[in-house]
């Protein structure tokens, strides 16, 4: 009986244990049930940041001098000499903010001192806005070596700079001018690519840029024999302000001139307004062995590593219909594309490309021998180029500085699909222009006038002048990002 009751507890027992068992599963199957219903705290981190606002600078332009000559000294074929001096406009808004003029220096310019030299303008910290100080300069030469009218924009100067125009050939100069107005030296590297691909030039790479002064180039001497140049300049240490001077003679005649400034950044689409053809005529683009500077066209290259298909726009600024080209481009090789018979008139040229392009168009007033009346001189048969690059789009407020120069004209183009109404205050005078989606116009100028655009966000521009034996241009371009906040994240 004994070892029966006692088996009966040790069954009692296992039960029980069992049982509780049982009941603690379904209790940890509850807890977890209940866990997947409730929400989780949650834990995230952010990495650590903090927005640095720069320190408020004043804005600062850099206008690029007298325009120079290579191989005025036998002596010295290689030292470029200016060839007279320039005259400068500035402005500003508020129109009462001091403008602070600052020579830069010019050592290889042997004619600095009396010529004048490249030209910083600033004006206080706080005292301007982003984009509303202007400066342009502009200059005719009636030389053996140099004869036509060049004006330039006084630029920002920047990190990165691709300038398109000039040619290297028989008859052709180009030099590059690299002003350095910060108060630390700039070691800039120079590339060039022609119609052939990428030129080996070691000696354009690496070159210092002392802090306040500018450096020449010439072109020739780092690539020639080219047609169809294109320059990438980028530089550390000290931003630059680049431009490129472009000369022409045709046999014993000097045939033009041109300052030709920074084109828009490499992109998918590059808009050219205010391009103006001052004399019909043409060649037909499917020339592919058009040479010369005497027919209007667009120098097109693409920075990639892979073929870019570009369908080019052609339009008159009065609202005519267009011509439309398609191109190929070889990754590397520069293309200069005839535009075809144009009339006189003023042109919007729209570029798509499917890969990032850079580009800028070329016209002239004629050529030499069309001009040349029998028992003619030299000056009389005297022409001019110009080069129009593409351009940025504006911010609300802008102001325009109009230089001493034939006919100035200031291009407004709408790009966008929504009407623009633009205040252009010219000298005081209040002028309204309307722009309907993808329209262009353009306001007659007076020389040395300042003009100050309100309500201009997104807008195209460019300051064209044109006059007997005078043809030329410039960009308005918007200020670019030195001022802006940046984000900060340590790693």
């Amino acid at each position: 009986m004994a070892d029966k009751r006692e088996l009966a507890r040790n069954v009692a027992r296992a039960g029980g244990r069992g049982l509780a068992l049982v009941l603690a599963g379904g209790i940890a199957a509850a807890a977890l049930a209940a866990a997947a219903l409730v929400p989780w705290p949650e834990f995230r981190v952010e990495p650590p940041s903090t927005v640095v606002e720069p320190a408020e600078t004043g804005q600062l332009r850099v206008c690029p001098g007298p325009l120079l000559s290579l191989g005025d000294d036998a002596a010295d074929a290689t030292t470029a000499v200016s060839v007279g001096s320039t005259s400068v406009t500035t402005g500003v808004s508020p129109d009462d903010v001091e403008i602070t003029e600052t020579p830069l220096g010019a050592p290889e310019n042997p004619n600095a001192d009396r010529d004048g030299t490249p030209l910083a303008i600033t004006t206080e910290a706080g005292a301007a806005g982003a984009g509303e100080l202007a400066g342009a300069q502009g200059q005719r030469s009636e030389r053996e070596t140099i004869a036509g009218f060049a004006a330039a924009a006084c630029d920002e100067a920047v990190a990165e700079a691709w300038l398109v125009g000039g040619a290297t050939d028989v008859g052709r100069s180009s030099i590059v001018l690299l002003s350095n107005p910060s108060e630390v030296a700039a070691t800039v590297d120079v590339r060039v690519s022609g119609e052939n691909g990428p030129v080996e030039a070691p000696s354009a790479l690496g070159i210092t840029v002392p802090a306040g002064e500018q450096r020449v180039l010439s072109l020739a001497g780092l690539a020639p024999n080219l047609r169809s140049p294109v320059v990438h300049v980028t530089s550390t240490g000290g931003a630059i302000a680049a431009t490129l001077e472009h000369s022409v003679i045709e046999g014993l005649t000097p045939a033009g001139v041109e300052l030709v400034g920074p084109t828009a950044m490499p992109a998918t689409t590059q808009l050219i307004p205010g391009f103006v053809v001052p004399t019909a005529g043409g060649v037909d683009p499917a020339d592919d062995h058009a040479e010369g500077d005497d027919h209007p066209a667009v120098r097109l290259f693409a920075p990639g590593d892979e073929p870019v298909e570009v369908s080019i726009g052609v339009a008159s600024e009065s609202g005519g219909g267009g011509a439309g080209i398609d191109v190929s481009l070889e990754p590397g090789q520069v293309t200069d594309v005839p535009l075809g018979e144009l009339d006189e008139g003023d042109y919007t040229i729209t570029l798509e490309a499917d890969a990032p392009i850079v580009a800028a168009a070329r016209a002239t007033t004629g050529t030499p021998q069309a001009q040349t009346a029998p028992g003619g001189d030299d000056e009389e048969s005297s022409v001019d180029l110009a080069w129009t690059v593409a351009t940025a789009p504006l911010l609300d407020d802008a102001v325009v500085a109009v230089p001493r120069g034939p006919g100035p004209v200031l291009h407004l183009l709408n790009p966008g699909d929504e009407e623009l109404e633009v205040l252009a205050v010219v000298d005081g005078e209040e002028r309204v222009v309307r722009l309907a989606p993808e329209e262009a116009a353009s306001i007659e100028l007076e020389q040395r006038s300042v003009v100050e655009l309100g309500g201009a966000d997104g807008v195209h521009a460019t300051v064209s002048f044109s006059g007997e034996r005078a043809l030329s241009s410039f960009p308005v371009r918007p200020p670019g990002p030195l001022d802006s906040p940046i984000v900060v994240t340590p790693r």
